[in-house]
């Protein structure tokens, strides 16, 4: 049997390995591509396509090493990713499962069934020149319920987080060329436990999964906007605070949602603080949005911000100063091929 830490019985450990959280943005290397498909940078691999798979009712099933660079996996299955692997009815992996009210096993918090359904993954992938001489960072848009990972036979970490990104930087696990990764994936952990609702159990890489590829140097780790307005809306104070890995030199352009350019310059340290007179409100009705663009060493990252106020006054909730009727329940991404996971 395959012999690993419990991490997925342990509330103290919901990740090893994996980067700070952080807010979503995708580097471009040229300001005409930053508001086109994540695709299109030349920073950002998919790793999206076909997987090698196997299933097993539970780990003590598992008797080799799958997680070795040189191992041989002619017997394992392809699966899309993304994709739920229950969702591949003929296969047998497993059944989709629908509860609401009641947990899907027994009740024994931090513990899960010892009969836990789980899956390996196995990838290579080609670090190119170009890449090798960046910073790489492996991320999971998506994964339930939690996973372990290796990247060349080396343990690179472990997280439970199925409804958000976990990120890893695997620069130093990997070398230009060829590259494996080996995931391990279960059905059930703690963290079950905390995700129950109305809605199927699926298992698997249900989101996309990505490289990004960061500038050694230096580069922006993480970017946060915040506004607040007057009582009549008419002012907005924009305030920006970044986050730095190395050294930075970053220009800003901030850009009204008709295209005319309200601000530009240089940020002086990690912050910048812009006052917006009469902005142009953001809504669904009007979703406007302004652009800013940030440079630093050779990427150039946009963050579409809309300017509004939400709050909540007397049990009443506002939206841009108007009281606004809310209706509708939680949902969650559905497609009846894929799972959880909306194309």
């Amino acid at each position: 049997m395959l012999r690993i830490d419990k991490y997925y019985e342990n509330p103290e450990i919901l990740h090893l390995g994996c980067e700070p959280p952080r807010a979503y943005f995708i580097p471009f290397a040229a300001e005409e591509q930053a508001d086109q498909r994540r695709e299109n940078s030349p920073y950002f691999t998919s790793l999206c396509g076909q997987w090698n798979f196997h299933f097993f009712n539970n780990i003590t099933e598992i008797n080799d090493n799958f997680y070795e660079k040189d191992y041989g996996c002619e017997d394992y299955e392809p699966i899309p990713v993304p994709m739920n692997w229950q969702m591949l009815l003929h296969r047998d992996y497993d059944k989709p499962n629908y509860t609401n009210v009641n947990y899907p096993y027994p009740i024994d918090p931090p513990f899960v069934p010892d009969d836990n359904p789980c899956g390996v993954y196995i990838r290579d992938f080609e670090v190119t020149p170009e890449m090798a001489e960046r910073e790489l960072f492996l991320n999971f848009e998506g994964v339930d319920s939690c996973f372990y990972l290796w990247i060349n036979g080396q343990f690179a970490g472990y997280s439970q987080v199925s409804h958000s990104t976990s990120e890893f930087n695997i620069t130093e696990l990997c070398s230009q060329g060829i590259n494996r990764i080996a995931m391990l994936v279960f059905k059930w952990c703690d963290g079950s436990y905390l995700e129950d609702q109305d809605m199927w159990r699926l298992s698997g890489i249900f989101r996309e999964t990505y490289i990004l590829a960061r500038d050694k140097s230096g580069y922006i780790k993480d970017i946060e906007v915040k506004t607040s307005f007057n009582k009549k809306l008419t002012k907005c104070d924009y305030n920006l605070k970044l986050d730095f890995a190395g050294e930075c030199s970053v220009a800003y352009k901030l850009l009204s949602p008709d295209g005319m350019i309200f601000s530009q310059g240089d940020i002086s340290g990690d912050s910048l603080a812009l006052r917006i007179d009469y902005p142009q409100l953001w809504s669904a009705e009007k979703p406007q949005l302004y652009k800013l663009y940030l440079y630093c060493g050779d990427e150039v990252i946009l963050v579409n911000t809309g300017l509004r106020e939400v709050k909540i006054n007397s049990s009443c909730f506002y939206f841009n100063g108007k009281k606004v009727k809310m209706y509708g329940v939680n949902r969650h991404d559905s497609h009846p091929v894929f799972g959880l996971y909306t194309v």
